[in-house]
C-alpha cells in the first residue's frame, strides 16, 4: 500500500463515521490527536507521551444507571460510544492491548468500545532504550502475539527515493511489499471487510496466537519476575525510591497497562436515584488500599511502590502469562524525581 493510498483509506474511514486519532508531532512532544485532514496523516517512530489507553479505558465514564426503589434493576446509562480509529501503535503499544483485554475480557464497557475500535498498528519500534527499555524488536513472527485489526509493515527506503519520502512522510518502495511502501496485514475480520470496502485486497491474514511465544517468556523478564519473588531489597525500596517517591501517580496514569480504578455512586439532588461511576486510580495514592474500619493493607510510600513492581512482573504474568510491563519507559519520562524503572530492575 503506498502512502497515497493510506492517506485514501483514512480518509474513506473518515466519510464512514469514524473518528480517527493518530500521533501528531507538537513542540516538545507526540500526542494523539484527532484527525481533521487524512491528507496529513504519517507513521511517527516516536510513541506519543499518552498513549492510547484513554480511548479504551476513559479517565472516568458512566457505566449505569439505577433508582432507588429498585436497586436490583440497572439501566444502561445512554451514552453513546462512537466508532474510532485508534492510528499508528506500535508493536510495544500493542503488547499493552493484549493485556487489556485479557484483563477486561469480562468487562462490558470495554468490551464494547473494543467492537466500536479499529486498532491499526505499525511497525516502527524505537531503537533507544527511553522508549523501548527490553529493547524489543520487529521480528518475523512477533505479529501472531499482538492483537490489532490493521497492522502496516513499514518497507525499507530505497536510497533513490530516500529524500522524497521524508518530504512526504512515509517510506518508499520495496519488493517485498510489491512496489508498496507498507505491507498489510490483518488480525480480525473487521480489518479485512474495512480494507475490501475501501477496494484494497492485497493483505496477508495473522490469526492470533496467544501472547506469549514458543519459547517462553524473554529471558530477562524472567530474571526480573524472579528477583522480585524472592528477595525484598529495603536499600532499594525503603532507603532509594521509597524515599524519593512524591505518590503523585504520574507513572500509573500514563502507564498503558495499569488498570487500576475506582467506583463511586452519585446520586441525583433528590436522592431518587444516581449513576455509579469508574474512574482511573493508582496504587501509590495514600488511601487507595483503605478499607472500612481505616485499615490500610499498603501504609507506607515503600510498601505501594513494591506492590506497583511485584504486580507488573510477579502477579500478573503469574495470573494471566503476560508480563504487566511494556518497556515504554513513559513513566520514567514524567517521574518528577527521576525513578527509571530500568534501573530499579538492574538493581534488583
Amino acid at each position: 500500500m503506498t502512502h497515497a493510498e493510506l492517506q485514501k483509506f483514512i480518509a474513506f474511514l473518515m466519510k464512514r463515521g469514524w473518528t480517527v486519532f493518530a500521533p501528531e508531532k507538537r513542540p516538545g512532544e507526540v500526542v494523539y490527536a484527532e484527525v481533521q485532514d487524512a491528507a496529513k496523516v504519517k507513521l511517527i517512530s516516536e510513541p506519543p507521551l499518552h498513549s492510547f489507553k484513554r480511548f479504551l479505558v476513559p479517565p472516568e465514564e458512566t457505566l449505569f444507571e439505577y433508582e432507588k426503589d429498585k436497586l436490583n434493576e440497572v439501566r444502561d446509562a445512554g451514552i453513546k460510544i462512537p466508532k474510532q480509529v485508534i492510528f499508528g501503535i506500535n508493536p510495544v503499544d500493542l503488547k499493552a492491548i493484549v493485556m487489556l483485554n485479557q484483563i477486561f475480557e469480562r468487562d462490558p464497557w470495554y468490551q464494547e468500545r473494543m467492537r466500536r475500535t479499529l486498532i491499526i498498528g505499525q511497525s516502527l519500534i524505537p531503537a533507544d532504550v527511553e522508549h523501548n527499555i527490553f529493547q524489543i524488536k520487529y521480528e518475523e513472527d512477533i505479529l501472531e502475539h499482538l492483537q490489532f485489526d490493521i497492522f502496516l509493515e513499514v518497507q525499507p527506503l530505497t536510497p533513490a527515493r530516500n529524500a522524497s519520502a521524508s518530504v512526504a512522510g512515509g517510506p518508499t518502495l520495496s519488493p517485498k511489499g510489491r512496489g508498496a511502501e507498507y505491507f498489510v496485514y490483518t488480525g480480525s475480520e473487521e480489518g479485512q471487510s474495512s480494507l475490501e470496502d475501501f477496494g484494497y485486497e492485497d493483505y496477508e491474514h495473522i490469526a492470533f496466537a496467544g501472547p506469549i511465544r514458543e519459547e517462553g517468556f524473554d529471558p530477562m523478564m524472567v530474571k526480573y519476575r524472579d528477583a522480585l519473588r524472592k528477595t525484598y531489597k529495603k536499600e532499594i525500596w525503603e532507603n532509594d525510591i521509597g524515599a524519593r517517591c512524591i505518590e503523585c501517580g504520574k507513572c500509573t496514569l500514563i502507564c498503558p497497562t495499569c488498570f487500576c480504578f475506582d467506583m463511586k455512586d452519585q446520586p441525583d439532588l433528590v436522592g431518587d436515584g444516581g449513576v455509579r461511576k469508574r474512574a482511573w486510580s493508582a496504587c501509590f495514592y495514600n488511601d487507595f488500599s483503605e478499607v472500612a474500619g481505616g485499615h490500610k493493607f499498603l501504609k507506607t510510600t515503600a510498601e505501594r511502590i513494591h506492590f506497583w513492581y511485584y504486580h507488573k512482573f510477579v502477579r500478573i504474568p503469574d495470573q494471566i502469562q503476560i508480563m504487566g510491563c511494556v518497556g515504554c519507559g513513559r513513566c520514567a519520562k514524567v517521574c518528577p524525581v527521576n525513578i527509571n524503572i530500568f534501573k530499579v530492575l538492574a538493581a534488583l
